[in-house]
């Protein structure tokens, strides 16, 4: 299409780096830097850092291939990925999305799941055809017919050039070092065929792969015979005869990327190699190949980072400096033992904590600022000029360059920023906020949202209008535009003019399309946008059909014509719209999901034993997305910039450390001595504005300098503070944080809990004399009125559910004022034990034996009185009832009451049921650890072997912990908690939870006793619940995968699926066993029995 002379047109690559010599255009080289070697840049060698290798030149016949100036090279480039599976030595372990090119839109190379490298044993199996790197060895005779029948029999439909084959065969064979290898593999076995042969390819260089990259055969691979050498790396690569198994390929070896792509490096050349930054890939325009290139080449980045981010987090844990403190002036010094393990911070992209950070910062931006009034949408164009110009003389498609599409956008993305904040051409703006994202196409494209100056708002249907348009422009008025919208802003067509449209569902647009007419803008009880479209208005021809201005998607004028591609515009002033536009822009990346079904070395399906199939949650990462991320470009961006802002109780100031660090260094560290919230009291009594200021208000004026640990007057820019949330729970830490909402410029502790001139021994205290708190008098009412008709063991229970609850807002004048209600029943008790009968107590006795009750049921409800601090705390003369009553409670069952009850119940269990307590019971009494799952339906008498397991195991005076993933199911348990109260799972979980228990805590000792855990109903629980290694414990799942999976709120059926037991990493580990004799039908193949058998024939999951 023509582009019109509004358009903005970056040029072409005119900047040329002295260093790399890699061509940039002008907007890119912003970013430059002189040098002794001349002028750089950051964006292709990071200012010289990176040097590239010298690369050897293929010969002319490998590069006629690459020039498509002949139909032998067109051939080849068209079908490039299979020539290179032909020869590749490895395969990839990710799943290539090939259903997105259907019909006749561009190629997209998108993988989905976890990708890695695994390379096979030299020979294959006896009776299997050769594949991969065993082609080169294995019947070379026939090598090239057996390399084409190894790719066309996943496809016959398409034949592939036998003279390619061996042009390239000869190639590799004069040119390729791992070739040769494989080849001096080949000649040894031939003549010594009984020979126990490995070859090693080495992955230490001892040379500068930045000065060459070009190894030689000796420096690649030796043969070894026999038993391996003590000195070979972890990650070199052995592969032996015949064990038939594959072995992954380190992300860090050389020849990771070599062994996969031998057409991109034809003669062998290293590809990454550790602590030597170089690229050294061939020359040549690869097209669909450089796509997969691409896309290995980040997720090989990425797989190393979160295997860094796996080593470490094992390593590191976190504890309070007070807690620190105590246990040295205990004498401590091993810290393996002190404080929770932690995951490392959200700095990981893409990851849950990441997504969540920043959907909290834009939701400070929106406190600040008030809801955004436009949401813009942009999309990569593969037409513009730009792209088009670069590729002119190169014989390939935009598609084929998702770098180069990636670049442009980037700087059609920052042109447009620019424009809404330094240029005002919405008017005078407060805030923006965007987010990149990638179609299922692969095409970048950015969500911005835009907070406009109150001056500049939108308030009303004719002020939109002028902004924004859903109408056909008169194509007499305005040509350009008229085409413009006609190219870029049509939906569909959809719905009746197309049934087949990609948004269509049961028949109807998931889009809403077509809109209705409307004669004037409003907006909907939600506070959507009903935008003007009337019914006279021009039409469209396009796909067959007149499309009308129903199927217009909103647009500005201004920017459809400057940057011509997909730019959607809306108006979204509204409070019920803001969260979803926050949820919307903030969302994590794209999944789908993967069905696959096992078979047996017949190549016949298993059997199934559940009912949901092999479901992999999957993550797309497309071409683009991979080139974005590898130039690390910005995934997302606020303006102005968001201060997370800690705070901490006195002396609660969190450390971070290894297990294996000195106890002193971790006191006496910078970050420690000074902690960002203490510095900010600092800065209050240094500068006279900062007084003025509250903590959420400080980083308006104040910028904090993490190296030197300190706030600084802002010379520049603008930046808003968002302190940490935190439990109401928490007591004390809640309501400091209230505070710090409200105190402005306070020098000390003191200070934040002095009202109008009064310092109050509580935060709290200080909270409630500002007016910040309730009084509670409804609470204790309600427990006033409860004592006409409940027992005193309800009314303590009643008390403890408000404490644990974080109903109270001082808990302490609820328990004045109601203690001598929640007294009832105790006193009576006394009187009546033989050993306390006619003894006198006082009141101050009363109370500490009703706060001991108390004190019992947080207990058992993972609580304490000692965590709120404004309530007394029980005090008693044997220690051992409360030291540690968790353990008491378990071990306090009656042996020969649990003896008598096994042996009733053993004698009635079946043979399934039987098989599986004797399973279960040899790990526990070898003390080898498990974990197993029963899988069965309703009936089948799951609930009735668990009573079986705990009444044997309680019997030897021994713990079994019965856990269900609901109330009601854990009330058929002896004994039975929920998970979440057991364990202290989180409500709102995610995939970097962690259970909040320290290795010395009550609970933490239960576990270290327990001899079995039995968790009924586990498919009821996200993954996360229970994807964590047992420390050697036996643990039982159970449940009927046919029943309810997890909830997962606004979620997708993939979204559940991933969420699932069966698909942790655990699930792996878990020993199934079934029980299939429904307990409750024992004749006749009634309704249900046919049912069952029929979902067992038909599964949906499969271990």
């Amino acid at each position: 299409m023509n582009f019109s002379s509004d358009y903005l047109d970056h040029g072409d690559q005119v900047v040329i780096c002295e260093v790399c010599k890699a061509k940039l255009w002008k907007q890119e080289s912003t970013l430059g830097r002189n040098t002794i070697l001349g002028r750089c840049y950051s964006l292709c060698c990071g200012y010289g850092k990176v040097q590239l290798p010298q690369l050897k030149e293929p010969t002319e016949a490998y590069k006629d291939l690459f020039s498509c100036a002949n139909q032998k090279s067109k051939n080849f480039l068209k079908k490039i990925r299979r020539f290179n599976s032909i020869f590749s030595f490895t395969s990839m372990g990710g799943k290539v999305d090939n259903s997105i090119n259907k019909g006749g839109a561009p190629f997209v190379f998108k993988l989905s799941g976890q990708n890695y490298h695994t390379i096979g044993t030299l020979l294959p199996k006896e009776g299997k055809p050769p594949r991969f790197s065993q082609l080169y060895i294995y019947d070379t005779e026939n090598e090239v017919t057996n390399r084409q029948q190894a790719i066309e029999s996943k496809s016959s439909s398409e034949t592939i050039d036998l003279e390619i084959i061996e042009q390239l065969k000869s190639m590799l064979d004069r040119d390729n070092v791992l070739v040769k290898s494989y080849r001096m593999a080949r000649d040894h076995l031939s003549q010594n065929p009984n020979c126990n042969l490995k070859l090693r390819i080495i992955s230490n260089r001892k040379k500068d792969a930045r000065t060459y990259n070009l190894p030689t055969s000796s420096e690649v691979a030796v043969l070894i015979v026999g038993d391996i050498s003590n000195l070979i790396d972890h990650r070199d690569i052995v592969v032996t005869s015949t064990s038939g198994y594959l072995q992954r390929i380190s992300e860090l070896h050389p020849s990771y990327l070599p062994l996969q792509y031998p057409l991109l490096f034809p003669n062998g050349e290293d590809g990454y190699m550790i602590n030597i930054p170089h690229r050294g890939v061939t020359s040549l325009q690869n097209t669909t190949k450089k796509n997969a290139f691409l896309v290995d080449a980040y997720t090989m980045i990425e797989s190393e980072r979160l295997n860094f981010i796996r080593g470490k987090q094992s390593n590191l844990r976190s504890e309070t400096l007070e807690v620190i403190k105590n246990a040295k002036s205990e004498g401590q010094t091993d810290l393996s033992s002190t404080g929770q393990r932690v995951v490392l911070p959200s700095s990981f992209t893409g990851g849950a904590r990441f997504m969540m950070q920043n959907f909290l910062d834009a939701m400070a931006l929106c406190k600040w600022y008030g809801y955004p009034d436009l949401f813009i949408t942009i999309t990569c164009n593969p037409r513009w000029p730009e792209v088009i110009r670069v590729l002119l003389d190169k014989t390939i498609k935009p598609e084929d360059r998702p770098d180069i599409l990636c670049r442009i956008f980037k700087m059609k993305l920052d042109s447009l920023i620019k424009d809404i904040k330094e240029k005002s051409l919405f008017g005078k703006i407060q805030a923006v906020v965007y987010t990149i994202e990638f179609q299922k196409r692969g095409l970048p494209h950015a969500h911005i949202c835009v907070f406009m100056h109150p001056d500049s708002k939108l308030p009303t249907p004719d002020h939109i209008d002028r902004v924004i348009s859903s109408e056909i422009p008169d194509p007499r008025e305005d040509p350009e535009l008229y085409l413009l919208v006609r190219e870029f802003m049509i939906h569909g067509p959809c719905g009746d003019l197309n049934k087949k449209s990609p948004c269509m569902l049961k028949d109807k647009c998931s889009k809403n399309f077509p809109k209705k007419f409307r004669e004037r803008t409003s907006t909907d009880a939600d506070g959507f946008p009903l935008y003007r479209r009337r019914r006279d208005g021009p039409t469209i021809f396009k796909c067959g059909a007149d499309i009308d201005t129903r199927f217009i998607v909103p647009y500005n004028k201004y920017l459809l014509k400057k940057y011509q591609a997909h730019i959607n515009v809306e108006w979204c002033n509204k409070g019920n719209a803001i969260k979803y536009l926050f949820k919307y822009i903030n969302k994590g990346p794209d999944r789908t999901t993967l069905k696959l079904q096992p078979c047996d070395e017949n190549d016949q399906p298993l059997k199934s034993i559940d009912e949901i199939k092999d479901y992999y949650d999957c993550r797309y990462v497309s071409a683009c997305e991979a080139s974005w991320r590898i130039y690390a470009f910005d995934v997302h961006h606020r303006y102005p910039s968001v201060t997370r802002l800690p705070f901490h109780m006195p002396g609660q100031q969190n450390v971070i450390f290894g297990e294996e660090d000195d106890i002193d260094d971790d006191i006496e560290t910078a970050s420690v001595s000074s902690s960002m919230f203490e510095s900010w009291m600092k800065c209050n009594e240094m500068y006279q504005q900062a007084k003025d200021l509250t903590y959420v208000q400080f980083p308006s004026k104040f910028v904090w300098h993490g190296k030197d640990r300190c706030w600084k007057p802002r010379k520049q820019g603008v930046s808003i503070g968002r302190i940490h949330s935190v439990s109401p729970a928490l007591g004390e830490p809640y309501f400091l944080r209230v505070l710090l909402n409200k105190v402005k410029g306070p020098t000390r502790f003191e200070d934040i809990r002095t009202v109008n001139g009064h310092e109050h021994g509580t935060f709290r205290d200080a909270c409630y004399a500002l007016g910040l708190l309730d009084d509670d008098n409804e609470y204790i009412d309600a427990i006033k009125e409860a004592s006409h008709h409940e027992t005193g063991h309800f009314l303590r229970n009643l008390f403890a559910t408000m404490l644990v609850c974080s109903a109270l807002s001082r808990p302490d004048h609820v328990w004045n004022q109601s203690w001598k209600t929640l007294l009832d029943g105790i006193l009576y008790q006394r009187q009546h034990n033989p050993n306390t009968q006619g003894s006198s107590i006082n009141e101050d006795e009363l109370k500490n034996l009703t706060l001991l009750e108390i004190e019992k049921i947080l207990i058992l409800n993972n609580s304490s009185l000692k965590i709120f601090d404004s309530m007394p705390y029980p005090q008693y003369d044997d220690l051992l009832l409360l030291e540690n009553v968790l353990i008491n409670e378990e071990r306090s069952y009656d042996k020969d009451i649990m003896a008598k009850d096994f042996e009733d119940m053993f004698v009635k269990l079946t043979d399934e049921q039987k098989n599986i307590y004797n399973q279960i019971m040899t790990a526990v009494h070898n003390k080898e650890g498990g974990v197993f799952f029963i899988y069965g339906y309703g009936g089948t008498g799951k609930t009735f072997l668990w009573n079986t397991l705990s009444a044997s195991i309680r019997s030897k005076g021994k713990i079994v912990l019965n856990v269900a993933s609901s109330g009601i199911a854990s009330l058929l348990l002896p004994g039975g908690r929920t998970a979440h109260s057991r364990f202290r799972i989180p409500i709102n979980i995610t995939e970097d939870s962690i259970c909040r228990m320290k290795p010395n805590s009550d609970a933490a000792k239960l576990f270290k006793e327990t001899s079995l855990i039995i968790w009924d109903e586990a498919p009821m629980t996200n993954k996360h619940c229970n994807q964590s290694f047992f420390g050697g414990k036996v643990v039982v799942f159970g449940g009927d995968f046919r029943q309810i999976l997890p909830v997962v709120p606004g979620g997708t059926d993939e979204d559940i699926v991933n969420s699932s037991l069966c698909s942790s990493f655990i699930w792996s580990k878990c020993k199934v066993l079934k029980l299939t004799r429904n307990m409750q039908l024992t004749t006749g193949d009634n309704l249900t029995d046919v049912l069952v058998k029929n979902s067992l024939r038909n599964p949906v999951f499969q271990t």
